[in-house]
């Protein structure tokens, strides 16, 4: 009966123990979801946009970004833009960091008219929108 008791006692033991690291674990998990909710509201302030001039007899024009220290994979891989001239959707690029921006402009057969490469760094977290202008494509 003693020996009942006592294998009693230490598995209640054991799971009270389990039921407070389960407990500690959520209350860091929550703490770790309002680090990340200010991190991302931080960040979010800042909005940048890509733009460039037309080139004549345009079709279609191509766009892609990378970080400059770490290419792949691509921060926007190669998207058609149609004959769109401000590309809005730039997702979070990260503070005091250089991307390379690529835009190509082709005709309706698919020739290559003009591009243009151009490594652009971000702000730190300043708020409000930012054009990139990358001017005309050579």
């Amino acid at each position: 009966m003693k020996k009942q008791l006592i294998v009693l006692s230490a598995l209640a033991s054991v799971l009270a123990f389990g039921q407070a690291a389960l407990a500690a674990e959520n209350v860091q998990g929550e703490n770790y979801s309002q680090k990340a909710a200010s991190l991302i509201e931080s960040a979010a302030v800042t909005e940048y946009q890509v733009t460039w001039n037309a080139v004549s007899g345009v079709a279609n024009y191509k766009i892609k970004i990378v970080r400059v220290d770490n290419p792949d994979p691509p921060i926007v891989p190669v998207i058609d833009l149609g004959t769109e001239r401000v590309f809005k959707d730039v997702p979070y690029l990260k503070s005091n960091t250089q991307y390379r921006v690529w835009v190509a402009a082709y005709d309706s057969k698919g020739k290559l008219l003009a591009q243009k490469t151009e490594v652009k760094t971000t702000a730190g977290e300043i708020g409000g929108i930012i054009r990139w202008n990358l001017g005309s494509l050579n």
